[in-house]
Order: C-alpha cells, then sequence, then structure tokens
C-alpha cells in the first residue's frame, strides 16, 4: 500500500526529530545516492551510457539545492559530464565543495545567463533541485527563464517535488518543472498525488532516507 502523503510542516517536523539523532550532512548524502541512482537508470535507459552523457543541475540555494548538487558530484565521478547551474542567490556551502572537488562545472546563472541555457539546452538529463518543500508556487528569474529552455525529449528530474508546484495542494500556479521522474523522500508530497499539478510530478520514485513517516 502506498505510503500517505505528508504535507510540508510535517515533513519540517520529522526531520527535526531525525536530525536529533542523525546529522544533516548524512540525511543529504542519502538523497543524494537516490537522486543519483535514479539519474543512472534514466541516462541508462534514454542515452545508453553514463560515460559522458551530459548532465545539468538546476541548483537553488537550498537543502534541495544541495541534494542535487552532491548527486551531480556523484554522477561526474561515474563519468558524466555535469554542469552545475546556480540560479539561487547562494547555494548550499558543502554540496557545491563537493562538485568543485570532483571537478564539476559551475555555472551562475546570474552572471552568464548565456552559458546556463546552453548547456540546459545541450543536455540529456536535467535535475531539479531549484526550490523544496519551503517555496511559494511559481518560478522567479532566472529559474524560470531556464527551465522553459530545456528541450521537448530532454528527460527531467526533480528532486523531492518538481520546483515551482504548490506542495501542499493540488493547484498548478506559474512557472513550474515538469518532470518524467520525482525522487521524493519519506513520503510523497499533496502535490504529487493530488491533480493537476501530480500530472508535472512523471513517475514518483519514494526514498527512504531515515526520516520517520508520520504516525511511525
Amino acid at each position: 500500500m502506498p505510503a500517505p502523503a505528508m504535507t510540508a510542516q510535517q515533513i519540517r517536523e520529522a526531520e527535526s526529530v531525525a536530525m536529533r539523532a542523525v546529522p544533516e550532512h548524512v540525511l543529504m548524502a542519502r538523497a543524494a545516492d537516490a537522486v543519483a541512482a535514479e539519474s543512472e537508470a534514466i541516462l541508462a535507459s534514454r542515452v545508453g551510457r553514463i560515460a559522458r552523457a551530459r548532465v545539468v543541475v538546476l541548483a537553488g540555494s537550498g537543502n534541495n539545492g544541495g541534494d542535487a548538487l552532491l548527486a551531480g558530484a556523484r554522477l561526474h565521478y561515474r563519468g558524466a559530464e555535469v554542469t552545475a547551474v546556480m540560479v539561487g542567490p547562494g547555494a548550499h556551502e558543502h554540496a557545491l565543495g563537493e562538485c568543485e572537488a570532483a571537478g564539476t562545472a559551475v555555472v551562475r546563472a546570474d552572471v552568464d545567463a548565456g552559458r546556463a541555457a546552453e548547456a540546459v539546452a545541450r543536455a540529456d538529463l536535467v535535475i531539479d533541485g531549484i526550490v523544496g518543500v519551503g517555496a511559494r508556487p511559481g518560478l522567479r528569474s532566472p529559474a524560470a527563464e531556464l527551465v522553459a529552455a530545456i528541450p521537448d525529449g530532454t528527460a527531467v528530474l526533480a528532486v523531492d517535488v518538481p520546483s515551482g508546484l504548490d506542495v501542499d495542494s493540488g493547484a498548478v500556479e506559474g512557472a513550474h518543472v515538469s518532470a518524467d521522474v520525482t525522487v521524493t523522500f519519506t513520503a510523497p508530497k499533496p502535490c504529487l498525488v493530488k491533480q493537476p499539478a501530480a500530472a508535472s510530478a512523471g513517475r514518483v520514485v519514494v526514498a527512504d532516507v531515515g526520516v520517520p513517516r508520520r504516525g511511525t
């Protein structure tokens, strides 16, 4: 039986409990492992290989961006050509450091919008780590423009939820990511099971990262 959905507030409360016993960086590493594994499966299916496959990580400044960046570093170590596009005012420092240590190309969208858009246009896979469960619906610049630049047919994997959706409802308001696969953590979020938002989630994979589900 599918796990029941958890709201953004319920997830935050569950994560707070989990982090009393498990450090945040461990939870992020588990999330990144799940995203990287699903990314490898997508590339194997769509491209036929991981080596030299072009992967673009769209990373915001929060923890979702950190999860995506860590996954990008893992894929780069496994032979993919990864470009991390920073779409927020900052970045998750530890995760960005891992990307840089791995040799991943890093582009700031607010500094070099042309290079960021070119990377998106050439990607075999785009990993959406722009915003997470705490964000308001709709995407703003430069994220909205980069998402709009993703070519039809390019595989898109969303981290936790497709960025721009209203997490706690099935409503769709403004620019948002339409994913082929969403790797969500602990439990589905309402936007992943309620229409019309669920149509933008694609196939939903629920990854257990060690955060207790509601009622467990």
